[in-house]
This record gives C-alpha cells, structure tokens and sequence, in this order.
C-alpha cells in the first residue's frame, strides 16, 4: 500500500477506537453501530487485498513482477534501516530512507533503477554504522535491481489488465470506508454536535490523515469512473490557481507533493467524461485525500 493508504487505513482505526471507548455516547447515536460494523467490514477486506498484492503478483507480466520485487527488496531493507537510524539518532539518515514502496515503482524504468541504486548505495554505505544492514543484504538488493534492468519490457496494456487481483482492487475498497467515515461523522455530528463537542472533535481529529515523514500540506485524488468505481487512467486535475496539470501517476492516484493550506479550486477531468470543477480546503501539514467520481458525458454512451 502506498503511504496515503496506510495512513487512511490507521484513521479508521482510530475512529473504530474512539467510538469503542466511549459506549455511552456512543449508544446515543441511532446507526452508529451499523456504520461501524461496515467500516470493520471493509478494513478486514482492505487487509486480506493488501497482503495478496504484497505477497504474490499474481498475472503480471514479468517485468513489472520484476519491478515490484526490486521494491519490496529495497523496501524490506529501508523499513530496517530506520528503525536502527532513529534509536541512534541519525535524523538526517531516516528522512533520507523515508519513500514509500510506490516510490521506487514511479517513473520511467531508468528512473526506478536509479531511485533503488540510490538507497541500495545509501545502506551499503551506512551498513557499519547500521549494523542490522549486511553484505548478503546489499547483494539481495543488487540481483533484485539487476533482474529488473535485464528483464524485457513489455505492453502496458498486458500490465493494466493483469492486475486485477493485485493493487487495483484497493482503490474502491478505500472509497467505500471514507463514505462509512463520512457517514459517522454526520451521524456524530446530528446527535451529540453540541451535547458532545470533546467527543466530536476527537472523531473528526481521528479521521484525518497522518503520514509518517509529512511535513507538509499536500493532496492525492483518486479520480473514479461513477459507474464503477474503476480509476480513471487518463484523468487530469488542474489547480486552477496556477493552471498546473496534474495526472494519475503508477498507483492510480493523482498526488499534488506541495501546496499551500486554505481553500482552492481544481478542475478535474477525462477524455470521454463530465469535467467537474471541485472546490476543497486544505488542511496545513497532512496529506489531504479526496475522491472525485465522473460521470460519462451523454454522448460517448451507447
């Protein structure tokens, strides 16, 4: 999972735990009990897909399986790494090793072989001062890049329809627990707004989301055919204070690294699709996640 979805997937369990902890209030609250139940639902299924996609990609051509085990081997080691460079102090190291998986699988096939050489180099030259970093791992690290670079590429095409069952099955899953979410805190907000404000704004405080390594204000959009729920691969977002385009990268998803907090418009569109201008506030210092669902223009429907 990329770093937005496991910090969305924490919110949920902060929102379950709340609502667990405070069973008087809760109990107020007439369809609570139903939401939640969804939202547990939902989470074990978010759980059983991402381990699937981790542990075997099944169906994929060999260069992209390829791709995914350079950066589960480079992942595995970095994960190490800054638990030891935290405990010694090595700040400056633990922002160098903090990426994500879809990090190192993001860009041309140059720049993913580039981006793994890098942290490969990064542990190879602090493994004495790591200690928990060997030899044996540097080379595990070393083969899974070099079957990368040898093996051959082939039609994205082939790609996209093959994964179903890996990482295309998480984005719907993760739509449908933020519309539970969505629903908790009207319902929260309808019943004990004003008779339980603490409580309240411990749920809403629940819901958002932090990433470990965030410092700064930034937006992910997932963009979804409405019918569906499938991402849209050729989707754009224009943020309609500088005009800059944005697109959809590896993940699916369409992610504004900087931006500043406050309110902003961004016009979201798709070849084939109702363009949609989506005003939003973000919020400063965490990652602001929305999902935008177009609906197919009514002439491109047969």
């Amino acid at each position: 999972m990329t770093k937005t979805q496991v910090a969305k997937q924490e919110s949920y369990s902060r929102v379950e735990f709340t609502v667990t902890n405070n069973p008087l209030i809760a109990a107020i609250i007439i369809g609570l009990s139903d939401e939640i139940t969804d939202l547990d639902a939902i989470v074990e299924k978010i759980i059983k897909a991402s381990t699937t996609q981790i542990a075997e990609p099944v169906g994929i051509t060999k260069s992209e399986s390829t791709k995914i085990k350079m950066a589960d081997s480079v992942v595995k080691f970095i994960l190490r790494a800054k638990v030891k460079a935290r405990r010694i102090g090595e700040q400056t190291l633990v922002s160098q090793l903090d990426e994500s998986h879809s990090y190192y699988i993001k860009g041309s096939k140059i720049e993913m072989v580039n981006k793994a050489k890098a942290a490969r180099n990064l542990l190879n030259d602090n493994k004495t001062k790591l200690v928990i970093i060997t030899p044996a791992d540097i080379t595990e690290i070393d083969t899974a890049i070099s079957n990368f670079e040898n093996a051959k590429d082939e039609p994205i095409v082939a790609q996209i329809v093959a994964k179903a069952a890996g990482t295309d099955i998480l984005p719907p899953l993760f739509s449908a627990a933020d519309i539970v979410i969505g629903n908790i805190i009207d319902l929260v907000d309808s019943y004990v707004g004003k008779l339980q404000p603490a409580f309240t704004n411990e749920i809403k405080l629940d819901a958002i989301l932090r990433v470990s390594g965030a410092r700064h204000t930034s937006v992910d959009f997932d963009i979804l055919n409405d019918e569906d729920g499938t991402p849209l691969l050729k989707a754009e977002v224009e943020d309609a204070g500088n005009t800059k385009i944005y697109k959809p990268g590896a993940d699916h998803q369409t992610v504004i690294p900087t931006h500043n907090p406050g309110y902003f418009l961004f016009n979201i569109s798709c070849p084939g699709y109702q363009k949609v201008a989506f005003g939003a506030q973000l919020n400063r210092g965490v990652i602001n996640h929305f999902t935008i669902r177009l609906k197919k223009n009514p002439e491109s429907i047969v």
